[in-house]
């Protein structure tokens, strides 16, 4: 049976040497008889590498505001509600990226806003609709129905200093590209500026996010529970597309393109719902025959 021995039983030479370098003789793990330090022991552990103390970096902590909290209750609600899935499409918007162009100075003079190209997405989005009526309902399944508005009630994301907010354009149905600029600019002013009065954020059916202003692709955005889906809007990007000429031929040439994605609720709509809704948008942004003239509001 081994007695490991108190420390002041270390030999005289060994508490020496501890001495001289300042070692605690405690902290060694001894290797001599009895528990015993040796000095061999002393001198390993003064030739073992020191080890820095950790230094935690200084943090900040903030209590969250009550927007940001209601803003993550509201998302992790949403993904835990919902079986959320994304279909994203590419569409090319050259031909509304060159009727802008010629109308949007006298669009501002007039009017005192930007005639953005979310404008023009949104109201293909929103007459889409009409032709897709399950994009814009509201699953309630524990009372087993499904609820068709007669209007949509288009929200908008907003992103502002206190997080995001998604204000409601009401009857967005009945409104033209230039109408809805306005209305974009009106209530993204009053949501970033605190004016928006809690009547604006109400009544919305369908949603679009023009996640592209910071320059993004794409990406999956998350439900605005109770509606069933999304429209995200990614960056406008000057690129070479393969396009197909008259003859069939396949040409190269500089386009204005950007992805259009989807986020809606599976347990309500199907995939080939919303690629037949995707591709009605694209069609009505990508039509070259469709002027906008009267849309836009201001006639060249």
């Amino acid at each position: 049976m081994s007695v490991t021995a108190p420390r002041h039983r270390d030999s005289p030479r060994v508490r020496r040497l501890a001495r001289e370098h300042g070692v605690d003789l405690s902290e060694l793990r001894p290797s001599g008889a009895h528990g015993r330090a040796t000095l061999a022991d002393v001198r390993a552990f003064v030739a073992a590498p020191s080890v820095d103390p950790v230094v935690s970096a200084p943090v900040r902590v903030e209590r969250l505001s009550r927007r940001r909290k209601v803003i993550a209750e509201r998302m992790h609600r949403s993904l835990q509600e919902s079986a959320q899935l994304t279909t994203v499409v590419e569409v090319d918007l050259t031909h509304v990226a060159t009727v802008r162009a010629a109308v949007k100075d006298e669009f501002r003079t007039r009017y005192g806003v930007s005639l953005s190209v979310l404008a023009f997405v949104a109201e293909a989005a929103v007459r889409a609709l009409a032709d897709h009526p399950v994009i814009n309902a509201q699953l309630d399944l524990a009372a087993g129905t499904v609820t068709y508005p007669s209007a949509v009630g288009l929200g908008i994301a907003v992103d502002t200093e206190e997080g995001l907010v998604v204000p409601v354009i009401r009857g967005a149905d009945d409104l033209n590209v230039g109408a809805l600029a306005r209305r974009i600019a009106d209530l993204a002013a009053r949501a970033r500026n605190g004016t928006a009065a809690a009547d604006d954020f109400s009544g919305g059916t369908f949603t679009i996010t023009n996640t592209g202003s910071r320059g993004a692709l794409f990406d999956t955005p998350i439900l605005n529970a109770p509606e069933s889906a999304i429209l995200g809007l990614g960056a406008v990007v000057r690129r070479p597309v393969v396009l197909r000429g008259t003859n069939g031929e396949e040409l190269i040439a500089i386009r204005s393109m950007a992805y259009l994605a989807l986020t809606y609720d599976h347990r309500l709509v199907d995939g080939a719902d919303a690629g037949r809704y995707l591709a009605s948008v694209k069609e009505r942004l990508e039509n070259p025959g469709r002027s906008w003239a009267d849309s836009v509001g201001v006639t060249r």
